[in-house]
Protein backbone atom coordinates (compact mmCIF):
# COMPACT_ATOMS: atom_id res chain seq x y z
CA UNK A 1 0.00 0.00 0.00
CA UNK A 2 2.92 2.37 0.76
CA UNK A 3 4.03 2.10 -2.87
CA UNK A 4 0.56 3.11 -4.08
CA UNK A 5 0.57 6.22 -1.86
CA UNK A 6 4.10 7.04 -2.93
CA UNK A 7 3.21 6.70 -6.63
CA UNK A 8 0.16 8.97 -6.26
CA UNK A 9 2.23 11.64 -4.51
CA UNK A 10 5.00 11.41 -7.11
CA UNK A 11 2.41 11.76 -9.90
CA UNK A 12 0.90 14.79 -8.18
CA UNK A 13 4.37 16.36 -7.95
CA UNK A 14 4.92 15.77 -11.68
CA UNK A 15 1.67 17.58 -12.45
CA UNK A 16 2.56 20.42 -10.08
CA UNK A 17 6.01 20.76 -11.69
CA UNK A 18 4.47 20.82 -15.15
CA UNK A 19 2.17 23.74 -14.38
CA UNK A 20 4.02 25.77 -11.75
CA UNK A 21 5.18 29.24 -12.76
CA UNK A 22 8.66 30.59 -12.23
CA UNK A 23 7.26 33.54 -10.26
CA UNK A 24 5.65 31.20 -7.69
CA UNK A 25 8.85 31.29 -5.68
CA UNK A 26 9.59 28.16 -3.69
CA UNK A 27 8.61 24.85 -5.24
CA UNK A 28 5.07 23.76 -4.50
CA UNK A 29 5.93 20.05 -4.27
CA UNK A 30 4.08 17.96 -1.71
CA UNK A 31 5.79 15.66 0.78
CA UNK A 32 4.18 13.73 3.66
CA UNK A 33 7.24 14.34 5.86
CA UNK A 34 6.63 18.09 5.55
CA UNK A 35 2.97 17.76 6.53
CA UNK A 36 1.73 18.83 3.09
CA UNK A 37 -0.18 15.61 2.35
CA UNK A 38 -3.39 14.45 3.97
CA UNK A 39 -4.75 10.90 3.92
CA UNK A 40 -8.40 10.14 4.43
CA UNK A 41 -11.59 8.37 3.54
CA UNK A 42 -14.85 10.23 2.99
CA UNK A 43 -16.65 6.90 2.93
CA UNK A 44 -15.47 5.93 6.42
CA UNK A 45 -15.18 9.48 7.81
CA UNK A 46 -11.52 9.67 8.80
CA UNK A 47 -8.51 11.77 7.82
CA UNK A 48 -5.02 12.50 9.12
CA UNK A 49 -1.68 14.00 8.17
CA UNK A 50 1.64 12.41 8.95
CA UNK A 51 2.26 15.36 11.28
CA UNK A 52 -0.82 14.52 13.36
CA UNK A 53 -0.01 10.80 13.35
CA UNK A 54 3.57 11.45 14.52
CA UNK A 55 2.35 13.92 17.16
CA UNK A 56 0.07 11.22 18.55
CA UNK A 57 2.94 8.74 18.95
CA UNK A 58 5.97 10.95 19.71
CA UNK A 59 5.47 10.76 23.48
CA UNK A 60 4.86 7.01 23.42
CA UNK A 61 8.06 6.30 21.47
CA UNK A 62 10.05 9.11 23.16
CA UNK A 63 11.19 10.46 19.78
CA UNK A 64 10.92 13.93 18.22
CA UNK A 65 7.92 14.37 15.89
CA UNK A 66 10.11 15.20 12.88
CA UNK A 67 12.14 12.01 13.27
CA UNK A 68 8.98 9.92 13.59
CA UNK A 69 7.52 11.50 10.44
CA UNK A 70 10.56 10.38 8.46
CA UNK A 71 10.41 6.91 10.04
CA UNK A 72 6.71 6.52 9.29
CA UNK A 73 7.10 7.49 5.64
CA UNK A 74 10.57 6.08 4.93
CA UNK A 75 11.66 2.66 3.76
CA UNK A 76 11.32 0.87 7.12
CA UNK A 77 10.34 -2.75 7.48
CA UNK A 78 9.76 -5.10 10.38
CA UNK A 79 12.05 -8.11 10.43
CA UNK A 80 11.28 -10.75 13.09
CA UNK A 81 14.91 -11.97 12.82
Amino acid sequence: MYQNFQRVIENANVIISTYECEDMGESQQVDPTNGTVGFGSALFGWAFTLTKFAQTYCEKFKLPREKLMKKFWGENYFSPA
